[in-house]
């Protein structure tokens, strides 16, 4: 996944970095909205967290979810949530933060007995933090791209409102642009464990 080193040039005094900060807030906000008209029809709210390791980057990847249960049926439940993760890696030869942020749609199986599976995609935003060099000392590079994703799993229930969760990630990010150079990103896949709430 790590693409082949580039020499980091700084940015034009002046040239604005583009941020993930305007549109995770638009996805967030419209979220948020959603969560609390379905809270107030006392939805099934979900909370997760996951902690991963990607097999190509050899490096750890945490996750965290907020979600809603769209529709309950016997054979399982539709959900919809907003998901962000974190990792570690190297990005064009520089020490690099990767945080996608997803709209992922899941189905979850209610199975036999305690044990039941899910399986899910998403796609969003995925923001770029890249601590470079040049000729004139380090720089710091941002930008952000577009990131699909697809899981499943399987999940071991605690209680009707824990769960234990296990799984596999695919997760892709399309190329960004550091110092005028596309760089390319690429694709990953995780394995995970991790903890599910419903409240």
């Amino acid at each position: 996944m790590p693409p082949p080193r580039i020499s980091h040039r700084p940015a034009p005094a002046g040239t604005p970095l583009r941020t993930l900060t305007q549109p995770v807030k638009k996805i967030l906000f419209c979220f948020l909205l959603a969560t609390g008209a379905v809270s107030a029809a006392r939805a099934t709210i979900i909370v997760g967290s996951e902690v991963g390791y990607l097999f190509d980057d050899e490096e750890a990847y945490y996750t965290g979810r907020l979600g809603l249960e769209l529709r309950a049926l016997p054979a399982g439940s539709h959900q919809l949530e907003v998901e962000a993760g974190y990792t570690e890696t190297l990005i064009a030869g520089g020490d690099a933060r990767l945080l996608p942020v997803t709209l992922n749609y899941r189905f979850v199986s209610e199975g036999s007995g305690a044990l039941g599976y899910y399986a899910g995609l998403g796609a969003g935003l995925a923001r770029a933090h890249v601590d470079g060099y040049s000729i004139n000392g380090p720089v710091q590079l941002r930008d952000e791209s577009f990131a699909a994703q697809a899981f499943a799993g399987i999940e071991y229930r605690l209680t009707p409102l824990v769960a234990l969760t296990a799984g596999l990630r695919y997760i892709w990010v399309d190329k960004v642009t550091l110092a005028s150079t596309p760089v390319e990103i690429g694709d990953d896949v995780a394995v995970s464990l991790g903890l599910r709430f419903k409240f």
